[in-house]
C-alpha cells in the first residue's frame, strides 16, 4: 500500500505534509478492503489528493 501511496504523491509533483500522506493512505487502505485494483487504486488516490490540495472552490461548503 505504501508504495500505491508513495506513486500517487511523486506524480502529484508538490510538496505533501505528512498528515495529508496518512489521509491518503487511510482512504487508499478503504478503498483496497473493497477490491480494488491497484490501478484503480491510483487512478482514485490522484484524485482524491488533488482534492485535497486543490480544493474546488465551488464545493467550498459556504
Amino acid at each position: 500500500m505504501d508504495n500505491i501511496v508513495n506513486s500517487v504523491v511523486r506524480s502529484y509533483g508538490g510538496e505533501v505534509s505528512r498528515p495529508t500522506q496518512q489521509r491518503l493512505l487511510n482512504y487508499m487502505r478503504l478503498l483496497a478492503s473493497t477490491g480494488k485494483t491497484d490501478e484503480q487504486l491510483l487512478a482514485f488516490g490522484a484524485a482524491y489528493l488533488r482534492e485535497i490540495m486543490e480544493p474546488d472552490p465551488r464545493y467550498s461548503g459556504c
